[in-house]
């Protein structure tokens, strides 16, 4: 199976693999282009979304998920229909690719209609043959264009879009369950196409009367709609998250992996049972899943049991220590897996706020009482709980309990983990690539003396199709470079005949481009270099420092080049 990613019918985005195994294991593919398109107002015309509420109303009566997926989920057709003659030959490469992985379109938005039919019915919610809608008017709804700014791409790439739709139902008063409130729902991510609107997020209920629903699909709600609007949650919002806290407290206390391994850390068993509860085709047999989940354990083990290893430097030990947990949360939520269900949501940066108690000292003298911050990049939510999926690490000590190099491993390490990036001012490390014209081995060191711009890339990363175009122009106004810069395209694709196929059908061939080696995300340069997200861009001076980092859409890419010229008299 060929773990790479396929984009998803989304307007300005393209995430992981197939499905759920896309966001677990390749978490790092799913680098969405940084970059929101450029949008502009649009006024819908009177009744213009009467068509998805007449559908909502039809998958409340028939029950039939399917049916209201395969009318209403983004379709290869739609796709098509964008492609114009104005339109270059890359873009509508790039709508073509969106159309090939409609399908996992359809499965998404079925698992999400079914997940709302299963919330109605364990509120044994019944809603009958009288049953109509009401739309209010969305706050905001804009007209999205993928390839340009306004007036310069449209016939095709600019397209209305709202972000949220939300519907009221309205039930006949010989029917009517509750007058302590209304039904609410919303449908997400509603874009309009020639043939007419469509649901690339999914629909969820988003409000019930207050005598429906009970404190659980209350709290459920709430969570549902923080995801949605890109906030944060913590504890008190989700109690699962405390949960997880007490797992690792344990972990901290009595020092075993094994209870980290088995209570806080993900495991192939819950992982294969999402699978069958989402319903979704495409995924990997339980061979290929083990066989990955076995790859990522030596890794993950080893991030947990650094953690073990700072405090045992530091004389940091909480075996008679009182540990209360004051807060547990997590920065941002994704819903991954079945729409409009907590079930497969994912977490980045959970932080655990533990208030220490103790009677100890650590190896600095200072008593270990205080607050400390236990850290993990990635979490997941299986059924009703949350497991650690990668990057568990210390994200602050009480001050003065370690020493100052300790503090600025946790600085570098946090600095990582926030930025997926090494920070600015850090040596660069001499990595080892192959050049795709005639297969040599170099390394980086081979360039000192030279401005370096190294991006991390892969031919099956839609966000990277354009930095990697933009790079082949950069030259373009800046004659003295010459050989004083070199700009390095890194892929990390499985083969080197990929990359070199994909670069030389795009005429990709002003740059030196060159191909990481066997392993792809676990290969020497992309570890070396911290890389969990493509693309990664690193500017990186002649005397080898990294000046900038990050995402390369906005990053002032040749001004850093001009000035670091400049600066060294060039």
């Amino acid at each position: 199976m060929n773990l790479k990613a396929i984009p998803l019918g989304r307007p300005f985005a393209v995430l992981g693999l197939v499905g759920l195994f896309l966001s677990l294991f390749v978490s790092q593919a799913g680098a969405a282009d940084s970059s929101a398109p450029k949008m502009e107002a649009y006024q819908p015309a009177n009744g213009e979304f009467s068509a998805i509420g007449n559908a909502v109303v039809a998958l409340l009566q028939t029950r039939d998920a399917s049916v209201f997926a395969k009318n209403l989920s983004v379709s290869p057709q739609d796709w098509h229909s964008l492609i114009t003659t104005n339109l270059s030959t890359d873009q509508s490469e790039r709508i073509n690719t969106y159309a090939k992985g409609a399908g996992y379109n359809v499965q998404r938005l079925e698992s999400s209609a079914k997940a709302f039919l299963s919330m109605a019915d364990s509120l044994h919610l019944d809603f009958g043959k009288d049953l109509h809608f009401q739309i209010p008017m969305p706050k905001y709804v804009g007209k999205v264009y993928f390839f340009g700014v306004p007036g310069s791409d449209d016939n095709g790439s600019g397209e209305p879009y709202v972000q949220k739709l939300e519907i009221i139902l309205i039930l006949d008063s010989a029917t009517k369950l509750s007058t302590n409130g209304d039904f609410k729902l919303v449908v997400r991510g509603l874009q309009k196409f020639p043939g007419g609107w469509r649901i690339s997020d999914g629909i969820q209920w988003e409000a019930f009367p207050s005598n429906v629903a009970d404190a659980d699909t209350v709290r459920e709600l709430a969570i549902l709609d923080k995801v949605a609007n890109y906030k944060g949650i913590s504890g008190v919002d989700d109690p699962a998250l405390l949960k997880l806290g007490r797992s690792l407290v344990d972990f901290l206390q009595s020092q075993d992996i094994s209870i980290y391994e088995k209570n806080a850390y993900v495991n192939a068993d819950l992982v294969w049972a999402q699978y069958q509860r989402s319903g979704q085709s495409g995924l990997p047999s339980r061979a290929e899943l083990d066989e990955v989940m076995k790859n990522r354990l030596k890794d993950q083990m080893d991030m947990a049991l650094s953690t073990l290893k700072q405090m045992n430097e530091g004389d940091i030990n909480f075996k008679d220590a009182k540990i209360q947990i004051k807060d547990a949360s997590v920065e941002h939520c994704q819903l991954h897996g079945v729409g409009g269900s907590l079930d497969g949501l994912m977490g980045d940066q959970f932080k655990l706020t533990l208030a220490v108690e103790s009677d100890a000292k650590s190896r600095t003298g200072v008593s270990l009482s205080g607050d400390y911050v236990l850290a993990a990049n990635e979490i997941r939510r299986y059924g009703d709980d949350w497991r650690i999926e990668d990057g568990l690490r210390w994200d602050q000590f009480p001050p003065g309990v370690v020493d100052a190099a300790t503090e600025d491993r946790l600085k570098f390490e946090n600095y990582v983990a926030e930025h997926r990036a090494m920070p600015p001012g850090t040596p660069a490390p001499d990595i080892q690539f192959v050049t795709l014209d005639g297969e040599k081995k170099m390394k980086l060191a081979d360039l000192r003396g030279k401005v370096v711009v190294l991006d991390f890339w892969a031919t099956w990363c839609g966000p990277c199709q354009q930095p990697m175009a933009d790079l082949q122009k950069i030259r373009d106004g800046h004659p003295t470079w010459g050989d004083k810069v070199a700009i390095i395209p890194l892929s990390i694709d499985d083969t080197i005949g990929q990359v070199r196929q994909h670069v030389e059908t795009r005429g990709w061939t002003n740059t030196f481009n060159v191909w990481a080696g066997d392993g792809g995300w676990r290969s020497a340069p992309a570890k070396t270099f911290r890389v969990t997200a493509v693309p990664t861009t690193y500017i990186i001076d002649a005397k080898g420092q990294i000046v900038m980092s990050g995402h390369p859409v906005g990053l002032p890419i040749a001004k850093t080049v001009d000035g670091l010229l400049n600066q060294s008299g060039e």
